[in-house]
């Protein structure tokens, strides 16, 4: 098996590791569900979940909810409306709001979506068991990461060796 150069950078090479990752799983995903014939995106199933479960909710919210800019969640809310899965209502009280929530087609489709979504749980679950700790590390990061961001981390390692 060829080596692969990455691995030997340790460390360094943790945030093109996980984008690599990240980017594999999206392409697969977009193939699995082109090979289904369905209509969505790999990342859609976050607003799937995010409006089941909380109902409808205005961008800005969805895009704290997540963790996303605000025009990366504009950007994925306005492909999910012209496939048709959700739809953008103005407030009663305030018309500039829009509040969206998930269209009779998504009702529709949602149980066949978790079916599918349970069988990458599954597979998940199996390589990366709860035992291994891992979801509790990513946690750990992502906390760290919010609270002090890589670059003053960084930075401040680069300052004190001087």
């Amino acid at each position: 098996m060829k080596e692969d150069f990455m691995h030997s950078l340790g460390h360094l090479a943790l945030a093109a590791r996980f984008k690599r990752i990240s980017d594999a799983m999206i392409h697969s995903g977009r193939q699995m569900y082109k090979s289904l014939g369905w209509d969505i995106e790999p990342n859609w199933y976050l607003v799937f979940c995010l409006l089941e479960e909380k109902g409808a909710r205005t961008v800005t919210q969805m895009a704290d909810d997540l963790g996303y800019t605000h025009p990366s969640m504009v950007n994925m809310i306005k492909k999910m409306q012209l496939a048709g899965y959700v739809e953008a209502v103005s407030d009663e009280q305030d018309g500039r709001k829009q509040w969206v929530k998930l269209t009779e087609k998504s009702t529709q489709h949602l149980p066949e979506f978790h079916r599918l979504w349970n069988g990458g749980i599954s597979w998940a679950e199996e390589l990366l068991p709860p035992e291994t700790g891992f979801l509790e590390l990513l946690s750990k990061l992502e906390t760290q990461l919010k609270e002090r961001d890589f670059k003053d981390r960084t930075l401040d390692r680069f300052h004190d060796e001087k």
